[in-house]
Formats: structure tokens, C-alpha cells, sequence
């Protein structure tokens, strides 16, 4: 048992850094290529699926770079952070911190700050659609909820719900990118734009929102109460227009599936 260990430690450390020096003696040589061969298409279908799996994940970042780019940025992560999951689905999920990383210090991504936000966007798009299932609170529930006990309320959010805030016109650039036949498209720098992303049903969503909704919103995902919400809303508008602002943004989250249910 202690020798067949050995070994496949030693198989795989061949397979994660093909090139060390070391001895590849424990690999029988007589089969019909040589040890060095016989390992080595271990190595390469190693790198070749994970980047595969990377592409997938990050269509729109391998169309913004190009082959050659997205294919030197893919073995870079690939050495950064070898496989550790059991799933592939979680290989890719430290892509943008490292993109992050290259932008500010290598010089072939000087111009391309924007490519950060766009990793980050399509691993949230990700994350949203691979969300657990759960339940949604409704109209119907909502109605049956006593007018005394609304100050109180809290609402727990669907685990797909993710908030996200851009520099740069990433959700424009995304479609564009990500089109049947992709079309130019020029990164432009704003004023820091809050989305929402989560999945309804089986289709995964975006859309921006509001300075108003942004602030609720955020304030309702971190737990605070329905009147902490219109509190909120009533340091920009009139505290007469916050209860109808405040049940239409609510209404609006519960028809899109973003409110998982009351906390109790």
C-alpha cells in the first residue's frame, strides 16, 4: 500500500509540473513509447481540460483577449492555482483576483483595467445560475402578513441574488462579446454603476439599478428591517412618496424571485 502511495504522489507531481527533473524510472519501459511520452499525455490532457473549463466559464474574457492571451493566461493560473476541487465548476473561481493581479502589475494588460470586472461579472453569472434551489416568498404571502407587523420585517434573498458594482461598461461589453456573432465594443469608464444578478427560474438575469434601489436593497440583504428600508428611502425623497416607493421596489423584488421568505 505504501509503494502504491509513492507512486501516485509521484504521478502526480509529474502531471502538475512536467518539466521538474526528476526521475521518471518507475514508469515500465516497455510499452510502446518511452516513459517521458507515456506521462506526458497525462500532462497535457491535464491542462488542456482545465483549460477548457476555463474558456467556458470565461467566454467573453477568451473573446476580449484573444487565443494566444486568454491561452498564456490560462497556464499562468493553471500553475497559480492547480486543481484542489472535486468539482470543476470551482477551478476557476479564483480567475478574477488573479486577472486583477496581471492587469496591475504585467505590462501586456496596462490597457485593459476593465478586465478585472469582466472576469468577476461572468464568474457571478456563474455562481448565480449553480445557486441552490429554494423557495420564493409571493404576493399571496405577502398580503397575509398583518399591517402592525411590517415595521419588523425581514426578509432572507434568494441565494442566486448577488450585488455588484462596475467602473467600466461591463454588462454591455459582456453581450457584445458574447453575442452568436460577437461585434466590437469599447471599453468606457463611468461613475461606479450598481447591478443586480440572479437567476428566475432557470434563466440567469442582470439589470442595473437605481441609486435608491441599490441602497434598500443592500440594506435588505444585510438583514435590516422593512422600516430600516424606508427610513433609507425617506433621506431622498418625501416621507409622504416613501410607502408607495417602498411596497414597489418590494413588489418588484417578490414578482423577480429575489426574496427567499421572512426571518423569523
Amino acid at each position: 500500500m505504501k509503494q502504491l502511495a509513492q507512486l501516485q504522489h509521484a504521478f502526480q507531481d509529474y502531471v502538475l509540473e512536467p518539466g521538474k527533473p526528476e526521475s521518471i524510472s518507475w514508469v515500465s519501459s516497455h510499452g510502446r513509447a518511452d516513459p517521458e511520452t507515456q506521462l506526458s499525455t497525462y500532462a497535457f490532457a491535464y491542462r488542456a481540460r482545465l483549460k477548457e473549463v476555463l474558456a467556458n466559464d470565461y467566454h467573453a474574457l477568451l473573446m476580449a483577449v484573444g487565443d494566444e492571451q486568454f491561452n498564456q493566461l490560462s497556464e499562468d493560473y493553471i500553475d497559480a492555482h492547480p486543481s484542489r476541487y472535486y468539482s470543476l465548476r470551482d477551478f476557476g473561481r479564483h480567475l478574477p483576483e488573479f486577472v486583477f493581479d496581471r492587469v496591475q502589475h504585467h505590462q501586456r494588460y496596462l490597457d485593459k483595467h476593465w478586465l478585472y470586472e469582466l472576469a468577476l461579472f461572468e464568474w457571478t453569472l456563474g455562481q448565480a445560475f449553480d445557486a441552490p434551489d429554494s423557495t420564493t416568498f409571493g404576493e399571496q404571502e405577502m398580503a397575509m402578513i398583518p399591517a402592525e407587523s411590517w415595521s419588523n420585517l425581514r426578509f432572507y434573498i434568494h441565494p442566486s441574488v448577488h450585488r455588484i458594482d462596475f467602473e467600466w461598461n461591463i454588462p454591455q461589453m459582456w453581450q457584445a462579446l458574447t453575442h452568436d456573432i460577437p461585434s466590437q465594443v469599447t471599453a468606457s469608464r463611468d461613475i461606479s454603476n450598481p447591478w443586480l444578478v440572479w437567476r428566475e427560474q432557470l434563466v440567469t438575469r442582470f439589470r442595473s439599478l437605481e441609486a435608491d434601489e441599490q441602497r434598500t436593497l443592500d440594506l435588505l440583504i444585510a438583514g435590516n428591517s422593512f422600516y430600516q428600508v424606508c427610513e433609507a428611502l425617506s433621506t431622498s425623497m418625501s416621507e409622504d412618496d416613501v410607502p408607495m416607493r417602498a411596497a414597489g421596489l418590494l413588489k418588484n423584488w417578490i414578482a423577480q424571485g429575489l426574496i427567499g421568505g421572512i426571518r423569523n
